[in-house]
């Protein structure tokens, strides 16, 4: 698996546009300052405020395990 040199930086906000189909693609850069790499699996989670979360799976996993909240 290929890794991305991460930088952590402060990034201004990204624009992404939901597609018709209810997709929408995320920028590489965001990804990289998240420390995410290619082939990595992530868990969506919306919370009540109206955000949607990207957690690797693992630590969400590992919350869960541990009676933490996602």
């Amino acid at each position: 698996m290929e890794q991305w040199d991460t930088v952590r930086v402060i990034q201004d906000p990204q624009e992404v546009v939901i597609q018709e189909d209810g997709t929408l693609q995320l920028p590489v850069s965001l990804l990289v300052q998240a420390g995410l790499n290619p082939g990595e699996k992530v868990m969506a989670v919306s919370t009540e405020d109206g955000k949607v979360v990207l957690r690797r799976l693992a630590d969400a996993v590992d919350d869960l395990l541990s009676g933490r909240p996602l």
